[in-house]
């Protein structure tokens, strides 16, 4: 049974006992991530992040482009929805951790 770490409304971080993948849904998107790529895309996540968050005028608009390490493939986002993402990456990365220490 897969390891549940963090969901909101948006999606969930949960980890896979097979492979020990990290899966991230979010909106109509899936990720299966080993834990260094979970790291690299959360500290893509949260760069952009800090970049839009006091630049982005209207928070439902979907016009921040999140890219990706396919050739001309970026992820669109709201601001509302690039927190949310945002937020299920910071609770994962924290009771990863946590769970790290307690090893």
């Amino acid at each position: 049974m897969a390891q549940f770490f963090h969901h909101n409304d948006f999606g969930y971080c949960a980890r896979c006992p097979r492979t020990r993948h990290l899966h991230v849904c979010f909106g109509n998107v899936a990720l299966a991530t080993t834990p260094e790529e979970f790291q690299e895309f959360r500290r893509s996540v949260g760069e952009t992040w800090q970049h839009h968050c006091l630049r982005t005028h209207d928070p439902e608009a979907r016009c921040i482009a999140l890219r990706t390490s396919a050739l001309r493939l970026a992820l669109v986002f709201s601001l509302v929805e690039l927190t949310q993402l945002r937020d299920i990456l910071e609770n994962t990365a924290l009771l990863l951790e946590v769970e790290l220490l307690l090893q």
